[in-house]
């Protein structure tokens, strides 16, 4: 099953900022956004204290992505964790992306 990605307005307005810094890093971007829509579960992991509820994705060793499975945010219960105003309009094929950023900006 494919993924519908979508992304917060801050995801997009952080992604078009590090797109800027070269065509290397929107490349990446891209291939890591297509890893996402077809299987978000690989390579990714659950973060814990505030961010519990959202998963991360590292890629080009520092930047990382910060998302949510909105079927699994609704079968484990982490709704208002992830506080998505738009989840009952989400269907569960969906990826929510909430920020792209470099390792030591993020967190």
């Amino acid at each position: 099953m494919r993924y519908q990605l979508y992304e917060t307005d801050k995801a997009e307005k952080s992604r078009k900022k590090l797109e800027r810094g070269g065509r290397h890093i929107k490349e990446a971007i891209e291939k890591t956004y297509e890893q996402l829509s077809e299987d978000p579960f690989y390579g990714t992991t659950f973060l814990k204290g505030p961010l519990r509820g959202k998963r991360k994705k590292k890629f080009m060793r520092k930047l990382r992505i910060e998302f949510a499975i909105c079927e699994e945010c609704r079968r484990f219960g982490h709704k208002d964790l992830n506080k998505c105003v738009d989840c009952e309009y989400m269907p569960d094929n969906s990826v929510k992306i909430f920020d792209i950023f470099y390792r030591e900006k993020g967190y």
